[in-house]
């Protein structure tokens, strides 16, 4: 059994162990950021040091929504008619970057990671108030993960909010240029935790049996 918060903690730990490969849309966009702003700092001189942040940070962000952009449509099919799909998927992926284009500060840019966090968070923390697991389903479909959507579902919440509390930290904490590294390694970091919390529910749910 590990419902002892010491066992909680050291399986959750555990699970770190031996990631599997990581896939491209994890890296590259960061890739990007941290090539691109030094590069466009350069060209546009120190007078435009925030126009540089927002154009590498666009082109970073643009890079990470085309890279996720089929799977997001996919989930959201499975909720949504084609239309409603259309219009969420604009939404969620060109809004963003509409906004982007005229901005010349920094901090549009890490607020507009806190927005994604409060938006997915806000979804999960619906379904969970109406007692639904429709987004979790859209995200872990197999028939072996039905039982543990509701847990799922409030995990989900604990994670993006948590992450949205970390991201604002950060932006008080330390400088815009460092900030890049953060968000450069961000979804490393985010799809590791979610990892070993989704397999830690998973723990849960089958009353401590590892998997």
């Amino acid at each position: 059994m590990y419902r002892h918060p010491f066992d909680l903690v050291r399986l959750f730990l555990s699970l770190f162990q031996d990631m599997p490969p990581l896939s491209r849309s994890l890296y590259v966009p960061g890739a990007v950021l941290l090539v691109g702003y030094p590069v466009l700092s350069v060209l546009l001189g120190p007078d435009h040091d925030g126009q540089a942040f927002v154009t590498a940070f666009l082109a970073a962000l643009a890079v990470r929504i085309a890279m996720g952009f089929e799977g997001m449509v996919r989930r959201m099919l499975t909720r949504y008619s084609p239309v409603q799909t259309a219009m969420l998927a604009f939404l969620f992926a060109g809004l963003p970057l509409l906004v982007l284009v005229g901005a010349d500060d920094p901090l549009w840019c890490q607020r507009m990671q806190s927005a994604f966090y409060v938006a997915i968070g806000g979804v999960f923390l619906m379904d969970v108030v109406k007692g639904r697991t429709a987004t979790a389903a859209s995200f872990w479909p197999s028939a072996e993960m039905h039982d543990h959507l509701p847990n799922l579902t409030r995990m989900m919440v604990v994670y993006n909010f948590s992450f949205l509390l970390l991201n604002e930290t950060m932006i008080h904490a330390v400088d815009a240029s460092h900030w890049l590294m953060f968000w450069a390694v961000l979804p490393v970091l985010g799809h590791m935790v979610l990892r070993a919390l989704v397999l830690t529910v998973i723990n849960l749910d089958d009353d401590g049996q590892p998997v």
